[in-house]
């Protein structure tokens, strides 16, 4: 069978075409898949402690929020407490899940950027000095998890 030249150059770029869409369509989702499994990179590191009095005493945690990956990232409040020293043996100083973002619900992290992010958790009146003392001292240490998602997956991460 004899093709003729315009049917097989018409045949030469419906290939190259669907070479180029599958080429990009695995980009994309290897990209997706390399961000995911090097989301445990993602990093946390709380920066600054303000002890805010009055009658429903809070503390404001800032945290720097770093993405090394290739995709963008969202975060939200897990589950963090603040405490007076090494989370294994010091005291809690903030009530467990009171903790929220500042201001929105999620924080955007674009790729390979850091953004901060500021949490406000809920003192207890009888650790207002405890947790003013630990701020001075610089003993505060936040632990608990962070919620991340990628592309549609979430996940835990410790702080």
């Amino acid at each position: 069978m004899v093709r003729s030249p315009r049917t097989q150059r018409a045949l030469l770029v419906a290939l190259a075409v669907v070479l180029a869409v599958s080429g990009a369509a695995f980009v994309a989702t290897a990209s997706a898949q390399l961000a995911w499994q090097q989301r445990d990179t993602i990093d946390f590191r709380a920066t600054e402690y303000e002890l805010v009095d009055g009658d429903d005493p809070r503390l404001r945690v800032t945290i720097d929020v770093r993405n090394p990956t290739s995709v963008d990232a969202r975060v939200r409040a897990g589950s963090l407490v603040v405490y007076d020293g090494d989370p294994a043996d010091g005291e809690a100083l903030t009530v467990p899940r009171s903790e929220r973002l500042a201001g929105d619900r999620e924080a955007a992290v674009p790729a390979r950027g850091t953004t901060t992010v500021t949490l406000v958790a809920d003192v207890p009146a009888d650790a207002v000095e405890r947790t003013r003392a630990a701020i001075e001292a610089d003993r505060a240490v936040t632990s608990g998890t962070v919620s991340v998602t990628i592309r549609g997956r979430s996940y835990e991460a410790n702080v």
